[in-house]
């Protein structure tokens, strides 16, 4: 006699080995937790600036002479849900150290990565690529802060009509928002992990020997958004690139140092994954199956 539980479970077994024989077909397919195709939002993050702060107002080395003064510097957008609140990180610019009588300039600062390392937040993953990037793992815009690497001129917020680019534009007393007249802004590779490249948008790799630069753009008509991108099969860690903006044209100065981080991840095989996943279900279908057979014959 064959129990109604029996059957249940048999119906299952019979499931388990049926989506266990057509896992083949599904794992043809191409499965990966985000599709990364160099697409980006239209948030920009990133922005160069010029310093326009002559003597430094608040801080430990306040009444000094701004380092960064004339300086172009890399800039990161905090856009807070209190518009007003909205203001820049310096994260490529100069900074002071020692005593505040015999102070030294540094050509970076302490929060000059990006992810900020305050935050406590990862590397920015690299994500299977499409496309030009088949078979490697690049930089993508999931949406997440710090993930949109489009860089433009800080001017480019003049005209914005949303309430948080205005607060932005004039933060710290305008600041930073001087234009760029005269300059032809370049990027300039000052290092970079081995394995880790970068490509402009037409999937050209740029930036290839330390001391390359990689023009932007003349004045405030530029916007660029890098392509990061490791080879499919690189080891898993972190990968850093490190980076400062110069004028090729010699008006303003050279901005301080700054390196984005990024990581790539040990991620099972998809069919790994689905084959152990149907194996389990399969095994614990046979288990109970035998279980309720066993059962059953007792009554």
């Amino acid at each position: 006699m064959v129990s109604k539980y029996t059957s249940g479970w048999r119906k299952q077994a019979y499931l388990a080995v049926g989506l266990f024989l057509a896992a083949p077909l599904v794992l043809s397919m191409d499965i990966s937790p985000a599709k990364a195709d160099g697409i980006h939002s239209d948030d920009t993050e990133f922005y160069v600036g010029l310093d326009s702060l002559q003597v430094l107002a608040s801080g430990t080395y306040t009444g000094l002479n701004n380092p960064n003064y004339n300086r172009l510097t890399f800039l990161f957008a905090h856009r807070e849900e209190n518009a007003a609140s909205s203001h820049f990180h310096g994260i490529g610019a100069y900074s002071y150290l020692g005593t505040v009588d015999n102070p030294s300039v540094n050509s970076t600062n302490a929060n000059n990565r990006i992810p900020e390392t305050y935050t406590g937040i990862l590397p920015l993953q690299l994500l299977p690529g499409t496309g030009i990037y088949a078979g490697r793992l690049v930089s993508a815009d999931t949406h997440e802060e710090y993930s949109n690497l489009n860089v433009a001129s800080i001017t480019s917020l003049a005209d914005a009509t949303e309430a948080v680019d205005q607060y932005l534009f004039n933060s710290s007393g305008g600041r930073w928002r001087s234009p760029l007249t005269g300059a032809t802004i370049g990027l300039q590779l000052v290092e970079i992990s081995s394995g880790l490249n970068i490509a402009n948008e037409s999937g050209e790799n740029i930036l290839q020997s330390i001391g390359d630069i990689y023009t932007l753009g003349g004045g405030d008509d530029f916007s660029f958004t890098p392509t990061f991108w490791t080879q499919k099969t690189a080891t898993p860690g972190k990968y850093s690139a490190t980076f400062k903006l110069v004028d090729l044209s010699n008006n303003y100065q050279e901005s301080g140092t700054f390196s984005f981080d990024f990581r790539v991840e040990k991620v099972p095989e998809p069919s790994t994954t689905i084959a152990l996943g149907l194996a389990g279900l399969l095994a614990l279908s046979v288990s109970h199956l035998k279980k309720r057979t066993v059962d059953s014959s007792e009554f």
